[in-house]
């Protein structure tokens, strides 16, 4: 059994002649099993996609995170045809972002100032020049993943197959050892006096969970030394807990950056933390032409509005506590050397041996199950208990034929 792409296929070929990779996305899914996964879609409907050559997927990607009520929800498309009516890209900005500005304050645990930009990258980068302002320092401590710009695409060693980076653009951008703070101190010793700040992904879902005491203890030691602590909440946020894994954990950074799941699509990011940190951000230029557009500020207070009012964190722990605890029971079934890792809203399938994993996931897509195979997956509003029961349906048997087939 195995899905067609035709369409899917014509149009690559038509795209790598007009479009370098023929794709947009850095990170899509065809890149690593070419042929086995539908590239170009053109519909979707909560939790559900459909590709160009009509196959319908239950979809645990969900464009890497800011799907987080369903594809095409109601309340947000309605607000935003609503603004689109009116005019949405002004020279002056929209009251809305007072609205938005103060719902962040309320929902993000260090949050007391606010500043938008578009995507998450842009936001990293923000929060690393608002922090190096602050603190007059130049080296930052990063662990996890921050974006494409090239501070932190090339940055700290951690990834030595990269293009068009300066190395002189990086010299000043260290890491550490998650959780391991005995070489997070190190790496301040060694750099005394000279570190603005640690940008980190207080967790990330595909691999460890935090040690008791370990975020704590980097904030302890960051503020040791004089410098910012600055979470990367771009995929935790507003799935963890309403405010993000600093709630969920109990600890509060001074910056936070936020953007995939705050507008359920639309494109818009933010930096939050503490005043005295913000403020420092008016004396340097922040900008983008489209950081004014008000309807995704519009898109981004009927989000937050929607998740607190029907309870959606708690909905979306729940399915993925089940849909985690089936994929459990049915690699226990199967004797595969395989764990579920991650958090119910957050999970993820980690496999040991290769050639098992590209059967499984070739075989879950053709059977209508869209996981990413190198990426963490997304719990959203969308998803139902008939779609996890179905998503372990599929699972079971993708994984017993792919049993069969190495």
């Amino acid at each position: 059994m195995k899905k067609r792409f035709v369409r899917s296929e014509e149009l690559f070929e038509e795209a790598k002649k007009i479009i370098p990779g023929g794709v947009t996305s850095a990170r899509h899914p065809s890149k690593f099993y070419p042929g086995n996964y539908p590239i170009f879609m053109n519909r979707g409907k909560r939790c559900h996609v459909w590709d160009v050559d009509g196959n319908e997927y239950i979809d645990w990607i969900l464009s890497f995170g800011p799907i987080i009520l369903g594809h095409a929800h109601p309340r947000v498309e309605k607000a935003v045809q609503r603004s689109l009516k009116e005019g949405f890209c002004f020279t002056m900005v929209h009251p809305v972002q007072n609205e938005l500005a103060e719902e962040l304050i309320r929902t993000i645990p260090c949050a007391q100032m606010v500043k938008y930009l578009v995507g998450g990258s842009d936001v990293t980068s923000a929060a690393i020049r608002i922090a190096r302002i602050y603190t007059g320092k130049d080296k930052v401590i990063r662990w996890g993943y921050h974006g494409w710009h090239d501070w932190c695409y090339g940055g700290a060693g951690t990834d030595r197959e990269f293009y068009g980076v300066p190395e002189g653009i990086t010299k000043d951008i260290l890491t550490f050892r998650y959780n391991d703070l005995d070489s997070l101190e190190e790496v301040f010793k060694n750099n005394r006096g000279e570190v603005a700040c640690v940008i980190m992904q207080p967790y990330e879902a595909t691999k460890e969970w935090p040690e008791d005491g370990f975020l704590e203890g980097v904030k302890k030691i960051v503020h040791e030394h004089d410098a910012v602590l600055i979470f990367d909440e771009i995929r935790t946020g507003f799935r963890m807990a309403m405010g993000g894994a600093q709630e969920y954990f109990g600890v509060v950074p001074d910056l936070t950056t936020v953007s995939k799941a705050i507008a359920n699509g639309y494109p818009i990011s933010a930096v939050v933390g503490k005043k005295e940190v913000m403020l420092e951000a008016s004396k340097t230029r922040l900008s983008s032409t489209f950081l004014v557009n008000s309807f995704s500020m519009i898109a981004a207070l009927e989000t937050l509005r929607e998740l607190r009012e029907k309870n959606g964190i708690q909905y979306m722990w729940a399915l993925g506590e089940k849909l985690m605890r089936g994929l459990n029971e049915i690699l226990e079934e199967e004797g595969v050397d395989a764990k579920v890792t991650g958090a119910p809203p957050l999970p993820f399938l980690v496999f040991t041996e290769e050639a098992l994993k590209k059967a499984f996931y070739i075989e879950s897509t053709a059977r209508g199950v869209l996981f990413h195979p190198n990426h963490c997956w997304f719990l959203s509003m969308g998803h139902t208990d008939r779609d996890v029961e179905k998503t372990l349906e599929v699972s079971r048997e993708s994984l017993r034929i792919a049993k069969k087939s190495i």
